[in-house]
Order: C-alpha cells, then structure tokens, then sequence
C-alpha cells in the first residue's frame, strides 16, 4: 500500500547509503527526475539537497510546486528568479506525471538555457518506459529511477538516526516489530517512535515486551473508539467521536490517521490470513489483535478495507499538498465508508 512523505530533522546519513549515494558527478546536473514511490523521493529529494548545499558552501532557498495547482510557466519563471540575499535555489515540482503535451517544449526551453544557481527536482510516482518527460530529462539532466523495495532499509536508517537523537537503544526484535507495525506506511514511523519514546520514559533500552504494553496501552486511547465505530459502520457515531478528538482533545490529526491507518491494516491482514484458511485463533495470536476485532469484517470485507486504504492515502497526500483542508477531508472519508 503506498504512501506519503514522512518527516525527519537529519538527512545527511541518506546521502551515504544504498541507492541514497550521491556521485560527484551527479552533483555537476542542475535537473534531477525522481521517480518512485513518495516515501523514498522525499529522502532522495533530502539527500540530494544535503549535498548541494555542502557544494555551494552556504544554505539555499527552498521551494515546492505542485504542476496540479500551478501552471509550468509559473514554476519556470520562479526557477529563472533567484531569491534575494540566496545564493542559490532547489525547486521541487510535484505530479509531473500531469505535464501536457504543450509543456514539454516549454520545459526544454528552461533546460537548455537554465539559471545556474537554480537546481530543478522533478518527481512523478511512476512513468511510462517511452514518455517525453524520461527521454526529456535523461537527455537534459539525470534520472533517477527508485525501487520500492528499498523503503524499509531507509525506514531502518531513519529509525537509527532518531533513537540516536533521542538517546535510546531498541533491541532488535523491538525494531522488527515497530517496522511491522508500520508495514508500507513508513511515514508512520515518526509518530510511533514519538509516542513510544515517550513511553518508554527513564528507560534507556526499548524492547520487545515494552513495544507490545505500547500497542496495548494505546489501544485504551479514545482514538480506537473511533476505529471501532468506523468499523462498525456506524456514520453518527464516527463523525461524533471524530469531532469531540479534534475539538475537545486536541487530538493530533496526523497521529490519528496514522492509528487509523495501522488498525484497518492490521483487519487487512487479518482478512488476508482467512482467505488462506488460517483460524481465527492463530490470526489473533499472530496479529496480536483481541477476537472480538475479527467480528468487524463481517460488516467490512477485505475489498472495502482495501478500497478504505488507498482513499486513506489519497486524501493524507492531497492535504500534505494543500489540495484538500485535512480535518474536513478525512471527515468525508470516515462518512463514506462508515456508511
């Protein structure tokens, strides 16, 4: 299951590992071409802006566009415009999978006359072997083509680098579980790691037995009533609860997304495990999941968690970009399939 952009604070480790080497030579280019899932372009994106900002010995301005709300015209003339008191710019420009047909000779226009202080990253979930863009930027700047399968070493990385920072060690059947937890959804790494250092308090080594009296322990959060009504489709009583977590507690949105996310992905695997025949004795024994979760998937079958999912994605990736007001988009989406 795919999903959007986490946050972090140190980038400088992404630049040294697997696919997140930089070469010097790459360094020489003032156009890059990210291709691949969210979560990896935005470390790839980090790294890369990590080393030229060592390269021009000074910090650089930072912009991001989305093509989906402005037009390429407007994003180039900002790329022709340096900043005052900036030495130099990276301009990010996200969905360029939607560039027309009448964009691309505007945007090889730029790229062969740029302005040098001026580095351009482009970024597309997933392109067409023979698209204009690939032939465009493989001829004019470099490409680089990310593979999915390496979101868990860079979720790995990034688990290091924040322990590290919050002075903690985590054994390794711990880091296997916390991972677990987050599945694909590695921008959930943050949060949980968060919620769990704090949870760990005076203790300096985070372990298995305490990861699984976290999961507990958060289970008892009103957040999960909210699970639970939203599974028990139940529309009244989801938007209620939604609002009191909002208004009331002050509930982080993001946190609870990210809850919302990890217990219909846990039903998802639950429902999987089924359809293979397993019992529902060793499901909830390997989920780690109370029986009485498993009742829920007689209202909400497997497609519908899955269908729930990928909406889930969409509108956290629409209200990071700022096409869609956050609180009120995931609203909609807990009305419509709570219904």
């Amino acid at each position: 299951m795919p999903w959007t952009v986490w946050r972090a604070t140190s980038w400088t480790a992404l630049s040294k590992i697997g696919n997140f080497h930089i070469s010097p030579n790459a360094l020489n280019v003032n156009h890059y071409l990210i291709v691949g899932d969210p979560f990896l372009r935005a470390q790839k994106g980090k790294a890369l802006a990590v080393e030229i900002e060592k390269k021009n010995g000074s910090p650089v301005t930072h912009q991001t566009f989305h093509l989906e709300e402005t037009s390429l015209e407007e994003i180039l003339t900002a790329a022709r415009t340096l900043p005052f008191f900036s030495s130099g710019q990276i301009l990010y420009v996200h969905h360029t999978d939607s560039l027309k047909e009448a964009d691309f000779p505007v945007l090889e226009a730029y790229l062969g006359n740029p302005l040098p202080q001026t580095t351009l990253i482009l970024e597309a979930d997933e392109l067409k072997a023979g698209s204009e863009l690939l032939k465009l930027m493989k001829a004019k700047g470099q490409v680089i083509l990310l593979a999915k399968e390496d979101t868990r070493s860079a979720g790995v990385t990034f688990l290091q680098q924040k322990l590290a920072q919050r002075k903690k060690t985590m054994t390794s059947g711990a880091r296997a579980r916390v991972l677990a937890m987050c599945g694909d959804a590695m921008m959930f790494l943050d949060t949980i790691l968060e919620r769990l250092v704090q949870f760990a308090g005076d203790k300096n080594e985070i372990d298995e037995t305490m990861v699984s009296q976290f999961e507990e322990n958060w289970t008892e959060m009103d957040v999960f009533k909210l699970t639970n009504a939203f599974v028990d489709r139940d529309p009244a009583r989801v938007v209620k609860i939604f609002r009191d977590l909002m208004e009331f507690y002050e509930a982080d949105l993001i946190s609870i997304v990210g809850i919302l996310h990890w217990q219909l992905r846990q039903l998802w695997q639950a429902a999987l495990l089924l359809e293979q025949g397993t019992s529902e004795r060793e499901i909830c024994s390997k989920l780690r999941m109370p029986p009485f979760r498993l009742n829920a998937l007689k209202k909400f079958p497997l497609k519908r968690l899955e269908a729930s999912l990928e909406a889930l994605y969409q509108i956290d990736k629409k209200a990071k970009t700022g096409q869609l007001e956050g609180i009120s988009g995931v609203e909609a989406w807990l009305l419509q399939y709570a219904s």
